[in-house]
């Protein structure tokens, strides 16, 4: 487990939700959205939940996991915080969504936004995506990009080339 940022975080609220049948959740929490291996709910404005629907789901909650844990410090301001985690369950900071402001969900991130491909911070997440084999077409596309205290940063980054080759080519 991990505090992020310091916050009060509910623990317990956690744990709880853990051993709830996820069906049931649809009912108490706001969906966000749902990819073939996950399923998204706002628990409230400070975090998000995310599900696994299958033994992919729980590589990608663990990928997640693995990556905001055990990167350098000074490449973590591009990923959302992860504050909690058990196999094929993950807690995240919320942030808001690039496809919510943008109002689409397809395209690459980096033609929608004033990053530039020669930038710092294009050739930061290049390298952090090759490092750890993240399936760049995911990486660049917008749905996998939020704002979070008026910075951009990956909400979406549990999907590896491996796993890819495995379970969806």
């Amino acid at each position: 487990m991990n505090t992020a940022d310091n916050l009060d975080i509910p623990v317990d609220l956690f744990e709880e939700l853990y051993l709830t049948d996820h069906h049931s959740l649809k009912n108490k929490y706001k969906f966000l959205g749902q990819g073939a291996s996950r399923i998204v709910y706002a628990i409230d404005e400070t975090y998000v939940v995310k599900f696994s629907k299958n033994k992919t789901g729980k590589y990608q909650c663990k990928t997640e996991d693995y990556i905001y844990n055990s990167i350098d410090s000074k490449y973590k301001k591009f990923f959302c915080p992860i504050v909690w985690y058990k196999e094929g369950m993950i807690v995240m900071r919320r942030a808001l969504p690039f496809s919510e402001i943008l109002g689409f969900k397809h395209g690459n991130i980096f033609d929608y936004t004033s990053i530039k491909r020669n930038s710092d911070f294009f050739i930061s997440v290049k390298s952090i995506a090759k490092h750890y084999d993240l399936l760049y077409p995911d990486i660049k596309a917008i749905s996998s990009w939020g704002i979070l205290n008026q910075k951009p940063l990956l909400i979406d980054y549990g999907c590896t080339n491996a796993l890819y080759d495995k379970y969806f080519d």
